[in-house]
Parts: structure tokens; C-alpha cells; sequence
């Protein structure tokens, strides 16, 4: 049995409504992880040119109450019904204004959420400005599949680019996605399956697209982080030697001066003895070599 969940919400000003397919009644941190996962990458393949690169994050949820005929606050799961229409709240944006109209048919797609929670929280935002085309997308991520230049996809080669960008399927396997897209069944995928594969589920092309450009700006991101730390604690590394260095040169210094100090003492002490001994010597001396005068007798 399939548990439906449609979720609607604003990106940039116009509405979107998604229909979510779970194997069972999803839980909370499920349906918020799925929401923002799909809306996120449906934000950044629609954004207008000029309009800042908002990561998508639901603040709260409202379901339809069919019985209350009214919109309530989603608290809990139990909440939903099979095939019940919810409405997914972000934090308040002038780019994001959640403004009244109605709410569109639910577009159906591929049910797929991040194995590593929230992607909004995740992902830099690294967008030029300018929704990128089709075409570029549909090559990108082609070109990223083609492990080994092959001209063509393998399942294999599909498997590990889910893997690689976390991205966890809560209902269509990965070996039905595989099926669709091969369609000579020949066990591979080539570049014109490939673009008829997009037409029915772009939201895996831009998945695809949008995570790998993720990753890689991750990458990028930790590598200069990780070498800033390292010439840092080198530098710190050397300026420690240097201080180092310069103190013991400074008790070298001081020691030295200590022996010179000793050194003129003791030559000081030695003078003064010598200086005694040479007014002795000269004492002896005089006694030695002095007479007296002869007394003078009268005749």
C-alpha cells in the first residue's frame, strides 16, 4: 500500500504542489526532510534571475481538514489521511511571502529524501544567479553518471551517483528508475534515453544536478578550510621554533654574561692579591737591602 501526502508551498511567489509516495504513514522528520529535500532543488531550478539562492526550510505545517472543511496545524502524523493536501510554511522572506491564491493540482514525482537530514542545512549556496538550462543540466549530469567516458550509464554507475549525493528513495527503487530509462533494455542507458528519461522525472536530473554541485562546492569548501589550518599551524609551527630560538640565545646570553661576570671577579680578587704581594715583596725588600746610618762620635 502506497501512503499518499500531497505537499504544497510558495517558491518565489508562485505555488508548487508535489505528490509524496511513502510505503507507510511517514513521520514527521520524514515528511520535513522529503518536503525540503524536493523543494529545495525545485526552488533552484525555477529560481528568477536575480533573486537570491534561499535554501528551502519548513517552519510549519498545515493540513486540510475535510471534515472541518478548514485548514488546522499539523502537529503530528496521526493528522493525515491518505491522499490529504498539507501546506509546507517557511521562515517569513520578502522573497518567499506565501501570498493567498490557489493552490495547484499535485505534479506527481519521484519520492526521494536526503540520507543526511535537510539538505538546506547542508548544501552551500553557490548558485550563479541564472536558472541553468535543460540542456546544461542534462549534460552535466550525464557527464557525471559516465563513469569512465563510456558514452553510457550503467546501473552501477547510477547506484553510486545516489549514493555519492545522498539521496535515499522511500518508495520507487533504484532499479525501477534503471528500467525507465533503458528503454531497448540493453542494460545501459545512453544519452538519448537519458533525455527522454528527464522528460518524465526532471526532478532526478536536477537532484542529480543540483547535489553534485553541492558536493563538489563542499569538497572545495573543507579542502580550503583543511589547508588554511595547516599553513596556520605551520606558520605558528615556525614562529613557536623562532621564539624558541631566540630564548635560548637569550640564556646563552645571559649565561655567558654570568661567566664574564664571574670571570672579572675573579680577576678583580686576583689583581688585589697580586697587588698585595707586590707591597709585600717591596717591604721585604727595603728590610733587606736597608742600613742604617753609622752614629757620629766626637774626637
Amino acid at each position: 500500500m502506497v501512503f499518499i501526502v500531497n505537499v504544497a508551498s510558495d517558491l518565489y511567489g508562485r505555488k508548487d504542489n508535489l505528490r509524496f509516495d511513502f510505503a507507510t504513514r511517514p513521520t514527521m522528520s520524514e515528511l520535513i526532510n522529503t518536503s525540503e529535500s524536493q523543494f529545495d532543488v525545485a526552488a533552484r531550478s525555477t529560481r528568477p534571475t536575480g533573486y537570491p539562492d534561499i535554501p528551502f526550510r519548513v517552519q510549519t505545517f498545515q493540513v486540510y481538514d475535510d471534515i472541518l472543511m478548514r485548514w488546522v496545524d499539523l502537529y503530528h502524523t496521526d493528522q493525515l489521511v491518505n491522499g490529504c493536501q498539507v501546506y509546507a510554511f517557511q521562515p517569513d522572506s520578502i522573497w518567499n511571502p506565501d501570498l493567498q491564491g490557489t493552490i495547484p493540482l499535485p505534479k506527481e514525482t519521484v519520492t526521494w529524501s536526503s540520507t543526511k537530514g535537510s539538505p538546506s542545512r547542508a548544501r552551500l549556496p553557490a548558485d550563479a544567479g541564472v536558472p541553468p538550462s535543460s540542456s546544461e543540466k542534462l549534460r552535466v549530469v550525464f557527464a557525471e553518471l559516465d563513469i569512465g567516458n563510456k558514452g553510457y550509464v550503467l546501473y552501477s554507475d547510477l547506484r553510486s551517483a545516489f549514493l555519492r549525493n545522498d539521496i535515499e528513495f522511500t518508495y520507487n527503487t533504484i532499479g525501477e528508475l534503471f528500467n525507465k530509462a533503458d528503454i531497448n533494455r540493453d542494460g545501459n542507458i545512453s544519452y538519448e534515453e537519458w533525455v527522454r528519461f528527464s522528460i518524465d522525472y526532471p526532478n532526478i536530473v536536477d537532484a542529480l544536478f543540483f547535489r553534485t554541485r553541492d558536493s563538489t562546492s563542499t569538497r572545495r569548501y573543507y579542502t580550503t578550510l583543511t589547508d588554511d589550518l595547516l599553513s596556520q599551524r605551520r606558520t605558528r609551527e615556525l614562529e613557536l621554533d623562532r621564539m624558541y630560538r631566540d630564548a635560548q640565545y637569550v640564556r646563552d646570553r645571559e649565561t655567558s654574561l654570568n661567566e664574564l661576570e664571574s670571570a672579572r671577579r675573579e680577576l678583580e680578587a686576583a689583581k688585589a692579591q697580586l697587588e698585595v704581594a707586590s707591597r709585600r715583596e717591596r717591604e721585604a725588600r727595603d728590610r733587606l737591602y736597608y742600613t742604617p746610618s753609622s752614629p757620629k762620635f766626637g774626637y
